[in-house]
This record gives structure tokens, C-alpha cells and sequence, in this order.
């Protein structure tokens, strides 16, 4: 025998032109929450790194990964690129003014994680 249970909803509806524009959360999360970018913007917090260093404190992404999140970061202004030589080509990165303001949620980040044991 199967029983059924009938519902009824008190959920607002939708409004459509909402979804239109993404919520803040969602804005934030697009500038910060690319692959690897928070962990970029973490080890540039201390000065200014160079390209192959800040590729080995990341380990496990690819040179391809990180040349390509800088550059998106360098584009929305959080971090600046500086060439220090043409030959051989060394290049350094540090974070701007407005990317040091992502650091304090980056802590908060740290600090959850850690105390979840994540």
C-alpha cells in the first residue's frame, strides 16, 4: 500500500528579471573563485614573486594554468606584471592595492578551513 502526502508550497515566486544579473555572492566567486586564482593571490600577499617561483609554490598546476589565471587576474586588477629582463624573459608578479583586499576573505577562508579540520 502506498501512501501519499499532499503539500502545498508557500515559496515566493521567482522574480525572472532577477536571475538576469548574477548576486554578489555569485560576482565575487567569478573573480575569486577561478582555479588556482585565491592560492595566487595568497603567495603574492608577502611581495612580489616571479613567475617559475610562484609556478612551484602552487605544485600541482601547470605553467599553462598559472600564465593564464595571472593574466586574468591582471585584467580585473588584482594583480600587476612587471618584466625584469627580456633575455632570458623573467617576469614578476604582486598583488595591487585592490587585490589586497581579498586577502582578509582569504584568511576567513584559511581560518574555517582549519577549524573544520578540512
Amino acid at each position: 500500500m502506498t501512501k501519499t502526502i499532499k503539500t502545498t508550497s508557500n515559496a515566493k515566486k521567482i522574480n525572472a528579471q532577477s536571475c538576469e544579473e548574477p548576486c554578489l555572492i555569485e560576482r565575487g566567486m567569478r573573480v575569486l573563485g577561478g582555479k588556482w586564482k585565491a592560492s595566487i593571490l595568497w603567495h603574492l600577499k608577502d611581495g612580489p614573486v616571479r613567475f617559475n617561483e610562484l609556478s612551484r609554490m602552487l605544485g600541482g598546476a601547470s605553467k599553462k594554468m598559472v600564465d593564464q589565471r595571472l593574466k586574468e587576474l591582471e585584467v580585473q586588477g588584482l594583480v600587476t606584471r612587471e618584466v625584469i629582463s627580456d633575455r632570458p624573459i623573467a617576469v614578476a608578479y604582486e598583488i595591487t592595492d585592490f587585490g589586497r583586499t581579498a586577502l582578509d576573505i582569504l584568511e576567513k577562508l584559511k581560518d574555517w578551513t582549519q577549524a573544520n579540520n578540512i
